[in-house]
């Protein structure tokens, strides 16, 4: 072995070293890294509010939150359209097809299962919040959220749009 193949396989053993080593501190990392906090315990950290006596005309309190789940349209390629990819042959059966839609808005995964089984309908359902506020000067909004678990009626936020912020008192 000449002293070039020596130091390439020195090289070769070497990053397969670091690939192990870095692959148990994964390991070790993966569980402390799926703590997901519960934000209805400890809400999120508040903006403070307004002086007192100064006005917020954008302040209010949280008089409800609202569950609402939408699904999302979910489109049937052309071929699983007719007739003749959705009757069994030679019986009155309907037979599901099989669909790869991707999920989500973010995310490289498929889901692949049949047209209006329970799991589709689930994995496209949208929860959102509807909450309900009344601002200081009696006037009331609702503004959509997907995080709206994380606030609680009584609340008080400042309101910006569709944002909220918590204010402290």
């Amino acid at each position: 072995m000449t002293g070039l193949a020596r130091g390439k396989g020195l090289r070769v053993a070497a990053r397969w070293m670091l690939a192990a080593v870095a692959l148990a501190c994964a390991a070790v990392a993966l569980p402390q890294s799926l703590k997901i906090p519960d934000f209805r315990q400890s809400p999120p950290e508040g903006v403070p509010g307004p002086r007192p006596g100064q006005p917020c005309d954008n302040c209010g309190v949280i008089r409800s939150i609202r569950e609402v789940r939408a699904s999302r349209p979910v489109t049937v390629p052309k071929p699983f359209q007719s007739d003749q990819f959705s009757q069994g042959p030679g019986t009155s059966m309907y037979v599901g097809a099989v669909v790869a839609l991707p999920m989500g808005e973010r995310s490289d995964k498929s889901f692949v299962g049949g047209i209006g089984t329970p799991e589709m309908r689930e994995r496209f359902t949208e929860t959102t919040y509807e909450i309900t506020i009344r601002f200081d000067s009696g006037a009331y909004t609702a503004v959509q959220r997907r995080d709206g678990a994380s606030f609680q009626v009584g609340d008080r936020v400042r309101v910006r749009g569709s944002q909220l912020s918590l204010l402290t008192p």
